[in-house]
């Protein structure tokens, strides 16, 4: 598995002619198309990106949302990539056109769920497509039905490969092209001019909020939270605000922060990222447990990348009330339930050589599900040789800015920590870490930590982990990891001494040895199915009890959409136990049994569960839940609708028990942002606080000075893209498109749809530009738009005194700069013709290579000023004319294959030849040799002056001859 995931980094660089050939091997059958053996823990609606390749082509990028049966892949893009003549129509759901010959007709539409393909009618179910932010996605299953595409998807390299059993005209195209491909998929990085998104004194506020109402026999309950951010004063703020019935603010946190992708933050500290107000302190080791407290921040850690390769912290914001499940690799490592203070903070968590998925699930109070992953590939040292990186915080902590905190911590008073790590060499590297705290009740603290990372051959990673305070508690801890056989293996060892009694500085220490050994990966997976598994063993010695010995298991096997789970858990003490689940979608109904059960001391089951949950339709969605705990013989029931809307999501649930005790809630959600530009409000179902929004005004600038003003019109109906971020918005009928859930720090290109233009002769007036968006900042834009003008005219050859055709001829038009914008060729009588041309002054040219391979050139400058409103110009034509040739001599001071050699071999003589004679040097092309001569001077006859020039030249050490020449002029 790791070797797969490290192949893919080195993807993106380039794609050889060994590579090529594996992308052949789909046709042999090589590749394999088992989504359980391949779906790398993906949860179903996580967005991914896929390579596409038609037998040997690389294709591009195509997007598509994991399924439970493998994936919706988005349906324009199909179309594109493969050159289908079929409209898509996003908000009437429809879409019509033909594929491959004008005689295979297709029509879909997905209101009555029905697909016709040349006269044969397919039904749809709602699993079989997918629609989000108004984009349509069809599931691949479905695709390779219509087409005959014989679509394959592999989730370990995110690769897309389709073999179709006809030829398609994409493919026809490239093989006539002979067009070369590589993977370095240079259209992945941002070209575009770049536009700031500097920090304002105060800049749009946006907002996620929260609104929940509950009602039980005995009482009712209204709560609230709202998580928000805005600049001001040229840094983000954000702000957590949580409260109830009785009371207003139960819990609140304020912070600050300014990032820079760049490092010049705070001058020669270098910093990317500050932080102050309500912060979490600096972690120094491998210990840690903080709580928000006010205080300041400051690092140089690059913004997208993760420095720490041993064990993370995964933290965020989230609503109170939600509970956070953290599965690694598909295995439930950790959770927490009802979070009081708006954040969740998983601490410490070990990273497995090779690939590391963690998945964090979060459950809502009324049965919503939301799911977040990050991935982490660990092979070898994180940093390389030379680079350094800090962090240092000053906390109070204990106290937040408005003091409405929940937690509490062991400790307050202020700490001061600070931590750095440097890479020795590629392959090592140190980090050392001091904090001290002065406690408020006197009882100050100081803790230093020190310790490496180690790669061995990228196969084996060796970490040291040191800690020490001024209390005699240390602690030291080494890891081993590394991959067998695809196998994880963890294998660690930790001593430590602690005291007994914290409030007892002096008192006696509790020393103990813990080892641990943690091995997991497949055992199988071919078509009888895919069987993963986890193994933990641990060995604990103290003082203070006998020793201990655990062992635990977790094996998940997966078939032909079943999955089924079984986690057991031993140890020495006589407790045995475990739990089992087993998960199965039939049609649009998903269903989930659990069991709760105990082998030692008593084999008994102790509680179980069933779970089943039905689309409605797209966005509505209904669940039913029963449970039954045996320990005490209560029997619950609960009943959930969930709606989600395009800018919202309510749910709702019922909950009942067998002791009559029942509970009704009602849950809302939505983000809220203001538009300063119309000066209104709006809403969206994605969190505007936790990624980047971007607000584009769409316009036609009839008069094309880049203002929207009062002669202008806004533009309803147009799509704009992110082409790296993969987001897109259509604007409204105030030419307003949101671009929300943007990722943080991440630059994209930002261009127009040109086939979303309601007008075929509008045209956009740039070519688009890019932008590093901002968590929890709304930045706009603007786009504006041109009618479109024309150019056509005829090629002319004049011959005395008449004109005749000159065919073929390559012309081109230049801007006021110089810059070619556009360029065609003549047609056989002469015609050529220019469209979807911008605003502005161009010249029209015949391309040099042309008119020298002919023997013609030019007998007049062509200029066109091109309108706002459109212009369509017509008899704008073009008269060469033969060139004259002349025969006489020249004084040759050297003769070049290449017109760029021989200009700069002029610099270098330029002033031994100065003034030798009165004419200017020229040069001159030898048609029948292929080469260009520099002439110092040209006469009719073998002239004296011809002579003298070249025995001047000869003095100074240059070569020089003369000779007879023929000359065209």
């Amino acid at each position: 598995m790791y070797n797969t995931l490290f192949n893919i980094e080195k993807k993106w660089e380039k794609v050889t002619e060994e590579q090529i050939n594996d992308i052949a091997k789909v046709n042999t059958g090589s590749i394999t198309n088992d989504f359980e053996a391949q779906n790398m823990g993906i949860p179903v609606g996580e967005l991914l990106f896929f390579s596409a390749y038609l037998r040997k082509y690389y294709l591009g990028e195509l997007i598509a949302i994991k399924s439970e049966n493998g994936a919706w892949i988005e349906l324009n893009s199909v179309f594109e990539q493969l050159n289908f003549a079929i409209t898509v129509n996003n908000e009437s759901l429809t879409a019509k056109g033909w594929f491959i010959s004008p005689n295979n007709q297709f029509e879909m539409n997905l209101n009555e769920q029905k697909v016709f393909v040349n006269g044969v009618t397919y039904s749809l179910n709602e699993q079989d497509y997918y629609i989000d932010a108004g984009d349509i996605f069809i599931d691949y299953e479905q695709l390779n039905a219509w087409f005959a595409l014989k679509l394959k998807l592999d989730f370990n390299s995110l690769e897309l490969y389709l073999d179709p059993q006809v030829k398609l005209p994409i493919e026809q195209k490239l093989q006539r092209e002979q067009r070369k491909f590589n993977a370095s998929l240079d259209h992945l990085v941002p070209t575009l001019p770049w536009k700031a998104s500097p920090y304002q004194a105060s800049s749009n506020p946006v907002a996620d909020l929260q609104l929940s109402y509950s009602a039980t026999k005995n009482n009712t309950s209204l709560n609230y939270s709202i998580l928000g951010s805005q600049d001001l004063a040229y840094v983000n703020a954000e702000y957590y605000l949580a409260g109830r019935e009785g009371n207003l603010i139960s819990d609140s946190r304020l912070s600050f922060s300014r990032q820079d992708t760049h490092a010049s933050l705070l001058g020669p500290l270098g910093a990317t990222n500050v932080q102050f107000g309500d912060v979490l302190a600096t972690q120094i080791g491998s210990n840690f447990s903080s709580y928000y407290a006010r205080g300041i921040k400051i690092n140089n850690k690059p913004l997208y990348k993760k420095v720490n390769n041993n064990q993370i912290n995964l933290t965020g914001a989230v609503q109170a009330g939600w509970d956070v499940e953290l599965y690694r690799n598909k295995i439930l490592i950790d959770q927490q339930l009802s979070l009081p203070d708006g954040r969740y903070l998983f601490e410490n968590i070990d990273l497995l050589f090779g690939a590391n998925t963690f998945e964090l699930i979060f459950y809502g109070p009324q049965g919503q599900v939301e799911r977040k992953v990050e991935e982490y590939l660990v092979d070898g040292n994180s940093l390389e040789e030379g680079e350094g990186f800090y962090e240092v915080s000053l906390t109070q902590e204990g106290e937040q800015l408005l003091n409405h905190s929940t937690s509490v911590n062991a400790q307050d008073g202020w700490l001061l920590s600070g931590r750095y790590e440097r890479g020795i060499t590629d392959n090592l590297s140190v980090y050392s870490g001091l904090s001290t705290l002065s406690s408020d009740d006197g009882d100050d603290e100081h803790r230093y930590a020190l310790g490496s990372n180690l790669s061995i051959f990228n196969k084996v990673l060796v970490n040291l982990d040191y800690e020490q305070n001024n209390n005699r508690e240390d602690e030291l801890e080494i890891a081993v990891r590394s991959e067998f056989a695809e196998q994880s293996v963890r294998f660690s060892m930790r001593k430590a001494s602690q005291l007994l009694n914290k409030n007892l500085k002096d008192g006696p220490l509790d020393d103990s040895s813990t080892y641990e050994l943690f091995v997991s990966g497949n055992v199988m997976q071919n078509e009888y199915g895919r069987l993963s598994y986890q193994n933990t063993a641990s060995h604990i010695t103290n003082d203070t009890q006998d020793n201990v010995l655990r062992l635990g298991n977790i094996l998940n096997y997966s078939i032909a959409g079943y999955s089924f789970n079984n986690s057991l858990q031993w140890a020495d003490n006589d407790r045995f136990f475990g739990s089992s689940l087993l998960q199965k979608r039939f049609g649009r109904i998903s269903t989930r049994l659990g069991v709760n059960y105990s082998l030692e001391p008593e084999g008994e089951i102790t509680s179980y569960e069933t779970e089943f949950s039905r689309s409605l339709s797209p966005n509505l969605q209904a669940e039913l839940k029963l449970t039954h705990q045996l320990d005490d013989n209560i029997k619950y029931a609960e009943l959930g609708l969930n709606w989600q809307a395009k800018l919202f999501s309510i749910n709702s649930n019922f909950n009942y028990d067998s002791e009559d005790n029942w509970r009704v809630g009602l849950f809302g959600r939505f983000s809220l942002g203001y538009d300063t530009v119309n000066n209104d409000y709006f809403l969206n179902r994605r969190s505007l606080v936790q990624a980047g929004s971007l607000m584009v005004h769409v316009y036609l600038d009839n008069n094309n000075n880049g203002i929207f003003d009062q002669d202008d019109e806004n533009i309803e109906g147009v799509k704009v893209k992110g082409l790296q971020n993969y987001r897109t918005g259509l604007s409204d009928e105030n030419g307003i498109a949101l671009l929300s859930g943007m990722p943080a720090n991440l630059t994209t290109d930002i261009v127009i749809d040109t086939d979303s233009l309601p007008d075929p002769f509008y045209i956009a007036a740039t070519e688009g530009f890019s932008i590093t968006p901002r968590a929890g900042f709304v930045e706009y834009m603007e786009i504006p738009l041109n009618n479109s003008s024309e150019i056509e005219g005829t090629v002319y050859k004049q011959t005395g005194d008449t004109s005749e055709i000159e065919p073929y001829a390559t012309v081109k038009l230049l801007d006021k700069t110089g810059k070619e914008v556009a360029q065609t060729q003549a047609a056989y009588d002469g015609y050529y013709l220019f469209t979807d041309l911008r605003p502005g002054q161009y010249k029209a040219v015949i391309d040099d290579e042309f008119k020298e391979r002919k023997s013609l050139k030019n007998t007049q400058q062509i200029q066109v000023d091109l309108s706002a409103k459109g212009d369509v110009l017509v008899g704008v034509d073009f008269t060469l004319k033969e060139k004259a040739q002349t025969q006489g001599y020249i004084a040759n001071i050297g003769d070049f294959s290449s017109l760029a050699i021989l200009k700069t071999y002029y610099q270098l003589i330029k002033k031994n030849v100065s003034g030798v004679v009165k004419q200017s040097p020229f040069y001159v092309k030898d048609t029948v040799l292929n080469r260009y001569v520099l002439a110092l001077a040209y006469d009719k006859t073998e002239s004296v002056m011809l002579k003298d020039a070249c025995l001047n030249i000869a003095e100074k050490g240059l070569s020089c001859t003369v000779q007879a020449q023929r000359i065209n002029h």
